[in-house]
């Protein structure tokens, strides 16, 4: 027994100790949640259809603004089961126009893609900039703050927003920034940000006040370390994770809000094409042709769900009480 004892201590002390950063624990962590890395394969699919939307319609030949009118029958519906699949255009066709739904698809993910980035890169980042400023100083900063959060927070945004985006419009078109759609998307994001950021700033401010209090920062203010020292290199580095999980669950929400902002007739206008402008359309014709109603629900109802559970999983990626074998 005291042998086996003996070798049992001796296999302990020679068995090497491997030392993980955060981050590999954190990758580690994520590579065991299958749901999630199908999850943020499925995403990066998507994204990478958005960002290549061009090159693949080239190659197929078809493109978002040209109709196909050999590919309707008489009375503007797609000839064909399906919306009229076929191998010339693999979603079908989009009744009356006769528009192919792919490139519409393709097209109406890059625009949503990109204003739902925007709109989280500024919203987050407002958020952060003001929540660890108010979290930090405290005092008056944060009561004069807290009040304008509040007052913001009980504004009803959404109606704000369609009774806002009509004259921002006209008077981004007045002021020459941008013209037709490219000022619906400045507008969107402009809105989308401004009543986005309290949310954000008031969770940011809750986690900073729990960071000030921790024994790295009153070491360094001990020091003499400046305030601006202390947010910079103290509390913004260990505020990283915390950012990309609201990063990650962000840009859903704003992907479904463009839609919806679209569907109700107050985002981007035809001839562009994003998913609340061809769900708008389908819904004329889902007796005669439920195909088009059906594909492009389909296709962002899987890149929200898929967007959702990655930015699930990298929350229990970060999460720092979680177990990191």
């Amino acid at each position: 027994m005291s042998q086996l004892a003996a070798t049992g201590e001796e296999l302990l002390i020679d068995a090497p100790v491997i030392q993980r950063t955060q981050r590999q624990i954190a990758w580690g962590r994520f590579k065991r949640n299958k749901v999630g890395v199908l999850a943020g394969c499925v995403a990066l699919f998507f994204v990478a259809l958005a960002i290549l939307a061009p090159l693949i319609t080239r190659l197929l030949g078809v493109n978002p603004t040209d109709t196909y009118p050999k590919a309707l029958d008489p009375y503007a519906m797609p000839i064909g089961k399906f919306g009229g699949i076929s191998m010339a255009h693999p979603l079908g066709v989009e009744p009356g126009a006769g528009r192919d739904l792919l490139s519409l698809m393709l097209y109406g993910s890059r625009l949503s893609f990109s204003i739902g980035a925007l709109a989280s890169v500024v919203t987050i980042g407002a958020g952060l900039l003001i929540g660890v400023t108010v979290g930090y100083f405290r005092g008056w900063i944060d009561a004069v703050m807290g009040r304008i959060i509040d007052f913001l927070l009980s504004f009803p945004s959404t109606f704000l927003i369609i009774a806002l985006s009509l004259p921002m419009t006209q008077r981004i078109e007045a002021m020459g920034i941008a013209r037709d759609n490219n000022a619906r998307v400045i507008v969107l994001v402009i809105v989308f940000s401004f009543f986005g950021w309290p949310y954000w700033a008031r969770l940011f401010r809750s986690q900073t006040f729990s960071l000030r209090e921790r024994d790295f920062v009153m070491a360094a203010q001990a020091l003499g370390a400046s305030s601006r020292r202390i947010v910079t290199k103290e509390l913004l580095p260990n505020l990283w994770p915390t950012v990309i999980v609201f990063l990650s669950l962000s840009l859903p929400g704003f992907l479904g809000a463009e839609a919806a902002f679209s569907f109700l007739g107050v985002g981007v206008q035809a001839p562009a094409s994003d998913f609340g402008l061809v769900l708008s359309d389908s819904i004329n014709f889902w007796r005669n042709d439920p195909t088009y109603l059906i594909i492009p629900t389909v296709y962002l109802l899987v890149i929200v769900l898929a967007l959702n559970l990655l930015g699930d999983a990298i929350r229990d990626a970060l999460d720092p009480k979680a177990s990191p074998s």
